[in-house]
């Protein structure tokens, strides 16, 4: 029997937690994706000019690839911390944790002034990055859909999915501006003007973290004693095959994005003949269509079911994997434009606007900060990270061997296709509710 979950504190508070939760997201994922911009444009011509462009970019892209190597990490600090203390002051936390490392990368200096310490410093830096996104994520889905009416779940839990386009729709708009710029002055300041402006947001966010209420589903737990003493133990011994399907759950989500958002810069420019600024406008008239179709996929799955719309998604990429890539030949801009954004509606939001309440349904509320973490963290050390790097060395300077990033593409949502196959229906663990069937493994917490 379902029982009737206790009232909410309101609409208002839903609302503004929500929000609060799309605020930091989107400026979370702006300072990543400038990164990620920025190592597919510069970055290897700035911090690796010594070796090769190939290499050079292939070092570029291992730099990418360092903040996933240390999200887990974040992951478990900021989920120990969550789960122990509370969403809210975490999430605090990571967002001035991002800001500072961004900041920092602003102001670095390149290979030429200070040799071997520049890509030392920038991968020090990275790690910083990969830190608090490891830890913002979790905390900012749980703080929308602990506070949403227990109806609208998933329309609550696309709201921190929004952060990601439109922190790339405005990484994207803020490169392209500065991609304009004659090149020696691209490669001399004009670089570090996004990584600046990503630490100035950091206040703007922070300003309206601060106004959100603690989630009341935490707040029960802590009011009864029953936060738990070690949650990242918890889930690792209890609750492995939930974290198992979570993070495969990602596999068609991450390689999809990852492929288009960050490796398609290089492919595009270095393969397709495009022109640098036309491909990151591409990429984001691709992202602004990709963030007005979450929330309009999250409130179908609160009619339809999170499973099925996920689900059509994945099939989705799984089949249009390969006419996908075979279609981009650069030879029209308009068609090139159109396919990649077919692409992000049918691959990418379908699976992106639900797959956060998916993996939060599979924890309870003791441990869910820690397994929604930890499943995205480790999610894209694996189907992220090494996306654009592979990519890379697949197809190097050739530029006409397409296949491997199709047959990746495919493979990833052969994944993803198992894994919602064997996640649990349930009405959801979120808000009061219990679900209407056990999870895999119950997660016995040692409470404090």
């Amino acid at each position: 029997m379902v029982t009737t979950p206790p009232p909410r504190t309101g609409s208002t508070s839903a609302r503004r937690a929500a929000i609060a939760s799309l605020v930091g997201t989107t400026i979370e994922w702006f300072d990543f994706f400038i990164y990620g911009l920025a190592a597919a444009l510069v970055l290897s011509d700035l911090f690796f000019p010594a070796i090769d462009k190939h290499t050079g970019q292939l070092a570029s892209f291992a730099t990418l690839g360092v903040a996933f190597v240390a999200r887990p990490v974040g992951a478990a600090i900021f989920g120990h911390l969550g789960d122990r203390f509370g969403r809210k002051t975490t999430l605090i936390a990571t967002l001035t944790i991002m800001g500072a490392a961004t900041g920092l990368i602003g102001v670095l200096p390149t290979y030429d002034a200070i040799g071997l310490w520049a890509p030392l410093l920038l991968i020090a830096l990275r790690l910083m990055q990969g830190l608090a996104v490891g830890g913002e994520w979790g905390g900012a889905v749980l703080m929308s859909v602990e506070h949403a009416p227990p109806s609208r779940v998933r329309l609550y839990g696309s709201a921190p999915q929004m952060g990601s386009p439109l922190g790339l729709v405005l990484a994207t708009s803020v490169m392209s501006a500065v991609a304009t710029l004659p090149n020696n002055q691209l490669l001399t300041w004009g670089w570090r003007v996004p990584f600046l402006a990503g630490f100035i947001l950091v206040i703007v966010g922070l300003a309206i973290r601060l106004g959100v209420q603690e989630s009341e589903d935490f707040q029960e737990i802590k009011s009864a004693g029953q936060t738990a003493k070690l949650p990242v133990r918890d889930v690792l011994a209890n609750a492995k095959i939930s974290l198992g399907l979570s993070i495969s759950l990602q596999a068609s989500v991450n390689v999809v994005f990852y492929v288009i958002s960050v490796y398609f810069l290089t492919y595009a420019t270095n393969s397709l003949g495009l022109q640098r600024n036309t491909a990151l406008l591409i990429v984001m008239s691709a992202a602004l269509v990709d963030l007005a179709a979450l929330p309009l996929l999250a409130a179908l799955s609160d009619r339809i079911g999170a499973h099925q719309v996920f689900a059509a998604g994945a099939l989705f990429t799984a089949v249009a994997a390969f006419p996908f890539f075979w279609s981009l030949t650069g030879e029209s801009v308009a068609i090139t434009c159109i396919v990649v954004t077919l692409m992000m509606i049918g691959a990418h939001a379908t699976t992106y606007s639900v797959v956060s309440s998916l993996i939060a349904d599979q924890f309870d509320t003791k441990v869910r900060y820690s397994g929604t973490a930890l499943s995205n963290a480790l999610g894209g050390l694996i189907f992220s990270a090494p996306t654009p790097f592979i990519a890379e060395a697949l197809i190097g300077d050739s530029g006409t061997e397409w296949w491997p990033l199709a047959l990746m593409t495919l493979i990833a949502a052969a994944i993803s296709l198992v894994a919602i196959a064997f996640t649990p229906r349930r009405t959801t663990t979120i808000g009061g509710n219990q679900p209407t069937n056990s999870p895999p493994h119950p997660v016995p917490s040692h409470t404090a």
